[in-house]
């Protein structure tokens, strides 16, 4: 098989380009949201908010409520996967392959053959001879 002759294939053979179109999902990560505050008591012992911070992701949707001296902060973030279009393109390029070539065995690979040969020859003619002779 491998000492067969290689052929060039001949260009009317070759299919068309082949340009397939998929969608490709894009798993956006998690967003993150902190909050900060500083809370105060005042003299009557009420709780004051005095100062806070927040800082957020563009997807993060959030509420902060701060009545009676009891502070409510709720996130709620969209996790969404987007699709991208993404094109395959399979291009057959022809490539020439020489068409001649012949792989001739060694001297040694040929000696090694005939040695073979010789050797089960001999078992087969002393088996047979030992098969007569009883």
């Amino acid at each position: 098989m491998s000492c067969s002759v290689h052929k060039t294939v001949p260009l009317s053979r070759l299919p068309e380009n082949l340009v397939t179109e998929r969608l490709v999902p894009v798993y956006l990560p998690p967003d993150s949201a902190s909050f900060w505050a500083l809370f105060e008591c005042d003299s009557d012992k009420q709780v004051i908010l005095k100062a806070f911070n927040e800082l957020k992701s563009k997807s993060v949707q959030s509420d902060f409520s701060f009545e009676n001296g009891e502070a409510v902060y709720k996130t709620k973030t969209v996790h969404d996967t987007i699709y991208i279009p993404a094109k395959d393109s399979l291009i057959y390029v022809p490539v020439s392959v020489p068409g001649e070539r012949v792989n001739y065995l060694t001297f040694w690979q040929q000696l090694w053959i005939y040695a073979g040969r010789l050797l089960a020859a001999a078992l087969v003619i002393m088996l047979a001879i030992k098969k007569f002779i009883k």
